[in-house]
């Protein structure tokens, strides 16, 4: 999948893995990507979208996709993995979950329904992100 001038793609779209960040970073960094970043709506909506589309839901009826934009509780400012301000809307109910005891929840995944689930709850939320996941990979990397 093509989107401006970034390449979007998954390793392997009915693969489910248990990862946190830094190892689902190195499973897109060795594939030669890197993990997505979201700068903003119309981007959140392809990547949904093709995610979608793409992604082998199998017997679940949900995925998560770790992102490569942080969170950051005390300005509540999303940040790409390059610096620069990130996409902040599109949110899992409830969330961002600004409450200082979860201060260490500023790696962003984002949980989309498959297009058989009866329940609509879905989008970007905060989660430690040391801590595994079980993930499907949405690699980056830009167009040539």
């Amino acid at each position: 999948m093509v989107y401006q001038n970034l390449i979007l793609w998954f390793p392997d779209a009915g693969d489910r893995r248990y990862m946190n960040v830094n190892k689902a970073s190195k499973h897109c960094i060795d594939n030669g990507g890197r993990l997505v970043d979201i700068v903003d709506k119309a981007m959140y909506d392809v990547v949904y979208n093709y995610s979608l589309q793409t992604i082998v839901f199998g017997s679940l009826s949900w995925a998560r996709i770790w992102l490569g934009l942080s969170y950051n509780l005390t300005t509540d400012t999303v940040t790409q993995s390059n610096g620069k301000p990130g996409y902040h809307g599109d949110w899992y109910p409830g969330f961002p979950y600004r409450v200082s005891r979860y201060d260490t929840y500023t790696g962003l995944l984002l949980f989309i329904r498959s297009p058989s689930s009866t329940y609509t709850a879905h989008g970007m939320y905060r989660y430690t992100p040391t801590l595994d996941r079980t993930v499907q990979q949405l690699c980056s990397t830009n167009l040539i």
